[in-house]
Formats: structure tokens, sequence, C-alpha cells
């Protein structure tokens, strides 16, 4: 029998082509492909990558970059499954096992970054928020507006007589902010936090005007694109304060 490689034998290697596997047989389901699709597939295929060359790098320096990745991808996958919901394109109960697996990858890869001086081992903490969430950006007040946001455009679209085309870019651009926030707040440092905050606005300032552009053509939906263009100005305030504070800490 080969011999295995070292990081095939790590647990959260093994749970990573876990999720891996769970991500594919979600994705088979779906009855139509949006932006989180994408996301979701590379994010999970980043994870298992990126703790693969974590594992097997002699570097303290490139290890905690790895691991960092691999964690940044972990909650970008977990954000995909919260938008998948939010376009009511899988269920709640349909996302919570990898959901719980991710919280748990992510559990591991933090423990892993604490000892990246030494050669890669495992621990496992619990990983709950302080609001009793699987991972800190749902704490977020800016996270949960985005979703609500989210949640509100797809069945506003459909009744405007919008291109496909912008319909496509209105769900990358929200999709984007979702995830930048994600993956920002599980960023190590103050400098990266804020980097992906700065981008998170700028697909919010994007999500705005293809808003404007979309709800044009149907005066009778004035109140419903009110409702979301309020909810953008408010993505865009918190993000604006989110991306000061991180780099004063």
């Amino acid at each position: 029998m080969a011999q295995p490689f070292g990081h095939e034998k790590l647990t959260v290697y093994q749970k990573a082509m876990h999720f891996a596997m769970l991500r594919s047989a979600l994705l088979n389901d779906l009855a139509r492909c949006v932006a989180a699709c994408d996301h979701l597939e590379r994010g999970a295929e980043s994870i298992v990558i990126n703790i693969a060359h974590a594992s097997n790098t002699w570097s303290p320096k490139e290890r905690i970059v790895y691991l960092g990745q691999a964690n940044g991808s972990a909650l970008e996958c977990a954000a995909c499954l919260d938008v998948l919901v939010a376009k009511a394109q899988l269920a709640h109960d349909q996302v919570c096992p990898g959901k719980s697996l991710l919280a748990e990858i992510v559990s591991m890869l933090i423990a892993m970054r604490r000892t990246a001086a030494d050669r890669v081992c495992e621990d496992h903490a619990s990983y709950r928020t302080k609001n009793g969430n699987l991972f800190d950006h749902e704490d977020l007040d800016v996270y949960q507006v985005t979703i609500k946001l989210i949640a509100l455009l797809d069945p506003l679209l459909a009744k405007c007589s919008c291109s496909a085309d912008l319909r496509s870019k209105l769900d990358k651009s929200t999709t984007s902010i979702v995830l930048n926030i994600a993956e920002g707040n599980g960023r190590f440092t103050g400098a990266d936090q804020s980097n992906f905050y700065e981008t998170a606005y700028k697909a919010t300032i994007q999500s705005a005007s293809l808003l404007d552009l979309a709800g044009g053509s149907r005066p009778d939906a004035a109140a419903s694109v009110e409702e979301c263009r309020e909810l953008l100005r408010r993505v865009a305030a918190m993000l604006t304060a989110l991306s000061k504070a991180v780099m004063h800490e």
C-alpha cells in the first residue's frame, strides 16, 4: 500500500475533503446557477489545496499564509451557503451540515495558526460566537443586512424587465459584498481586513448603480427598490466604519 502524504493524515484535511464532496452534492441539486455557486466550487478546492501546502512547507511565515488562505476560503464557503439560502436555492436544513463542518475546519485552522512556528499539528477548540452563531462574521450587523438585501432582491428582479446580463451583474456584485465581509472578518491583520472591507464597499456602490438601472423599468416597484437602496446605504456606512476601525486596532 502506498505511503500517504503527511497532509492526508490530518483530520482537518480529511474534513476539507468531506466538505468538497458535500459541496458537489449540494450544487448538483440546484435549480439554477448563481454567482455563489462558482465561489463555492473554487472555495472548497482552495481549502483543500492550502491545507496541503501548509502541511508541507518548512517556513513558519509561509505556513501562516497558507493557513490564512484556507481559513478565508472556509469562511467564504460558509457565506456562499448563506447566499444560496437567501436566494431560496437551498433550504436552511440543507446547508446546516456543511456549515457545521466548515466551523470545525475553521476552529482547527485557527488552532494550527497558533502553533505555526512548529510543524503543523492539530488541535480543536470550540468555535461559537458571543451571539451563539457558528462564525464571527454572522454576528456583524453589516453581514445580516446584506443577507436581507439579497433575499429581497431576487423576487424584486423577477418583476423588473431588466436584461439577464444586468441581473447577473447585480447577483455577482451583491454576492461579492457578502463574501468579502465574511472573508475579511476572518483575516488575521487589520490591513488585510480593511482591504476586504474596501472591496465590499466598492461592490456596494456598484450594486447601488445596477439597482438604479434595474428598478427604473418598474415604477410600480418603487417602494421595494427604495427599501433595497436604503439597505445598501446602511451597508456602505457600516463598511466605512469597519474599515477605519480595524486599521486603528
